[in-house]
């Protein structure tokens, strides 16, 4: 196989990636627009003892929202792509990471909004970098920054508003950049 072959085939792979990242724009969108109001929401309820409520009924809400999405459009898609697979992967194993980092917070009686925004910013990065698609490279990095601010420099009383901040930054406005990008 000659050289310019292997780059067109690897080129071609590019656009896949890109045109996969195209189906998951709703999901960033209705998982930023669940999970920035409720962190709104906890800091807003901060002299309230069971303000942790908000996280599960907007996971709930997030979920049978992806649910329904993610039923529509595998009725649309006829093949996964390479693309498709390891994007995939990436969000599988992010979910995975999710609920065993949140759980593990629980069990220590911490709030993981830190390893929540690392691990989102951590599968929103490679996202972008795979599909060379810059608003979530930044919007990746934004979590990432927002999951330093909670560990290291922000008091505990705010991190639900700087949870707030990095999900619109890393998943709101790259979701709408992309979802815009796609309708033209």
């Amino acid at each position: 196989m000659e050289i310019t072959e292997s780059v067109k085939i690897i080129e071609r792979m590019m656009n896949e990636s890109k045109k996969t990242l195209h189906n998951y724009s709703a999901y960033f969108i209705i998982w930023g627009m669940v999970m920035a109001p409720a962190g709104i929401a906890e800091y807003l309820l901060i002299d309230y003892e069971y303000r942790w409520i908000v996280w599960p009924i907007a996971s709930i809400i997030g979920g049978v929202l992806s649910a329904i999405v993610g039923n529509k459009q595998s009725k649309k898609q006829q093949a996964s792509s390479a693309m498709d697979r390891v994007i995939g992967y990436t969000w599988g194993a992010f979910g995975f990471c999710l609920i065993l980092a949140i759980a593990y917070a629980v069990s220590i009686q911490k709030p993981p909004h830190t390893l929540v925004l690392m691990l989102a910013g951590g599968a929103t990065f490679i996202s972008g970098g795979i599909s060379k698609f810059k608003p979530f490279i930044y919007g990746g990095l934004a979590l990432e920054l927002a999951a330093i601010a909670c560990a290291f420099f922000i008091p505990g009383e705010f991190h639900s508003l700087i949870f707030a901040v990095g999900i619109l930054l890393g998943y709101i406005i790259p979701g709408f950049i992309l979802r815009n990008i796609e309708n033209e």
